[in-house]
């Protein structure tokens, strides 16, 4: 079962929003909200994060799987997929499999290809007994240890919570997400990838989206329209308005031709 949130808009046009590894739908709301004169939009938690369930696998299968089933289960015809990283390379590959149920693509800092599973220290830091600390200082703490970027750490302990006990523990299924390698594997394809409009967003200050890919882009994408920003990798978390202008815009023009 995934949780989600339903932002109702005042247009019948319809927004679904997938986060990054490590991120969930509560991480969105702010780009949601300042979509709602536009469409209405869906955010979800992905299996393993935030308030959906837990399963054995994470691959990139099973999270094309699940969209699918979300967008059937909530009746949606023809959505603008927006996604983030990991969400980026789950919308990417279902337009590829159902281009005709997909209106557009919005991709943030992310490429059709393979990845490095990695993210060692972040699933080091998750790795942590947060139930043994009494308040969130002492745990970012410890996490410093792990990962010296505050805001990195700030971003991931939005997946704590409290049990009904008052102890801290995560959210997410971390032992699932590193035994699942296959999450960041894109299988091959011949261009192009998907024929509709896409909007693609990447940071200049992350590895995520190099030059190289590019190319790579544009040979997937023929209606490509690529922007940069000056940003690391979770660019709709520190450049947030930069980024909900660029798709505002992107949806405007969509939706008026």
């Amino acid at each position: 079962m995934l949780a989600y949130d339903f932002y109702p808009g005042k247009s019948p046009h319809t927004v679904v929003m997938l986060h990054g590894l490590f991120g969930s739908a509560r991480n969105l709301k702010t780009q949601a909200e300042g979509l709602l004169d536009l469409a209405q939009v869906y955010a979800y938690d992905a299996r393993n994060h935030g308030r959906s369930v837990h399963t054995a696998t994470h691959t990139l299968a099973d999270l094309v799987e699940d969209l699918a089933g979300f967008i059937s289960q909530h009746g949606i015809q023809k959505p603008v997929l927006w996604g983030h990283s990991m969400g980026g390379l789950t919308a990417m590959r279902y337009a590829q499999l159902y281009p005709d149920h997909v209106a557009a693509l919005v991709v943030l800092d992310i490429a059709p290809r393979s990845y490095p599973a990695g993210h060692e220290r972040e699933i080091a830091a998750q790795k942590i007994d947060v139930s043994q600390f009494s308040t969130r200082r002492e745990i970012d703490q410890e996490m410093a240890k792990w990962i010296p970027d505050p805001q990195l750490r700030q971003f991931l302990q939005m997946n704590i919570a409290r049990d009904q006990a008052g102890k801290f523990y995560w959210q997410n299924n971390i032992a699932a997400i590193e035994n699942s390698p296959e999450r960041t594997l894109f299988p091959d394809w011949q261009p192009p990838l998907f024929t509709g409009p896409v909007l693609a967003i990447r940071g200049l200050l992350s590895d995520f989206v190099r030059d190289t890919d590019v190319e790579l882009l544009h040979k997937a994408f023929p209606q490509l329209e690529l922007h940069s920003l000056p940003a690391a990798h979770w660019l709709h978390f520190s450049h947030a308005e930069s980024v909900l202008k660029l798709v505002r815009d992107f949806l405007r023009r969509l939706w008026s031709s």
